[in-house]
């Protein structure tokens, strides 16, 4: 899920850090990207979870430009907060793997 607000500020960040550094974006692939991933194609992968993408996101200055003041802090505050929270459940999957390994 995202929020549209803070996707479109961050879309133009990026926009605009493409347009001031003249970024080329490179043509564009028209392929199946699965097809052109075993053709030979590098292809960056997005993040596989939230902690993840948290990650990236603390360190990519350009999208912290669209998280303008407290916004990035607290985005970032409750985002980690509720990955926490994320991996400390216990999921039905754990209980039914792991209760047998108890004594």
């Amino acid at each position: 899920m995202v929020n549209p607000y803070l996707m479109g500020t961050c879309l133009l960040a990026a926009m605009d850090d493409g347009l001031d550094n003249d970024l080329d974006p490179g043509k564009p692939e028209e392929r199946n990207i699965y097809e052109a991933m075993e053709a030979g194609k590098k292809v960056k992968k997005l993040p596989m979870s939230l902690g993840e993408a948290l990650e990236h996101l603390r360190k990519n200055k350009v999208v912290q430009r669209g998280l303008p003041g407290e916004m990035m802090r607290l985005y970032d505050e409750y985002k980690s907060d509720e990955w926490a929270r994320f991996m400390s459940t216990v999921t039905d999957w754990d209980k039914e793997t792991y209760m047998e390994c108890l004594p």
